[in-house]
C-alpha cells in the first residue's frame, strides 16, 4: 500500500546547468592539451576537457559575432572585432591585454599563427591575407596579397 502523506520540497536549488557553448566555427586546442577553445555567437569559450565545463568567456565589448581567432602557442587568444581591429587577450584574467588596428576594409574571416606566434597571417572577408608582426603589431610588408577566386 502506498503512503499518501509524502511531503515534497517546494524550493530547489540549481546544483548544475546545460548550456550552449560552440555555435560552429573553430576549435583549438591549448598546448597543455587541458582546454578547447570554440566560438559560440561574440565570444570564445573556453572548456575544460576534464569536466566539460565553460571555465572562462572572452566576449567582444560590441556583442558582434566573432568571425575567427587564433591561439597562439602561449595560449593567448587573438581576435578581430567588426570596428576592423585585432585584439590579444589573456583567457585566464579575462582582460584585453592589447589592441591594433587591423587594416582590413571588410571583417577578417580567418587568421593563424606561425609556430614561433610571432607572425599572425589574417584573411579578410574580401580574399585578402595580411601577415603580422605581433610584437610590433605592424603589417610584415605594405603590398598585401589578393586571392583570386577559381
Amino acid at each position: 500500500m502506498a503512503n499518501t502523506n509524502l511531503q515534497f520540497k517546494t524550493n530547489y536549488a540549481v546544483s548544475s546547468k546545460i548550456e550552449p557553448f560552440y555555435k560552429g566555427g573553430k576549435v583549438q586546442i591549448s598546448k597543455d592539451e587541458k582546454y578547447i577553445f570554440c566560438t559560440c555567437g561574440s565570444r570564445v569559450n573556453v572548456l575544460e576537457i576534464s569536466t566539460g565545463k565553460i571555465i572562462h568567456c572572452v566576449e567582444h565589448d560590441d556583442q558582434e559575432d566573432i568571425t575567427s581567432f587564433a591561439l597562439s602557442c602561449d595560449d593567448e587568444v587573438r581576435k578581430p572585432s567588426r570596428a576592423l581591429l585585432l585584439k590579444q587577450w589573456d583567457w585566464r584574467q579575462a582582460n584585453c591585454t592589447r589592441s591594433w588596428r587591423a587594416i582590413h576594409t571588410v571583417p577578417v574571416a580567418s587568421m593563424t599563427f606561425d609556430s614561433t606566434s610571432t607572425l599572425l597571417a589574417t584573411g579578410g572577408c574580401d580574399g585578402t591575407i595580411k601577415l603580422w608582426d605581433v610584437v610590433k603589431q605592424l603589417p610584415v610588408f605594405l603590398q598585401m596579397l589578393t586571392c583570386s577566386r577559381i
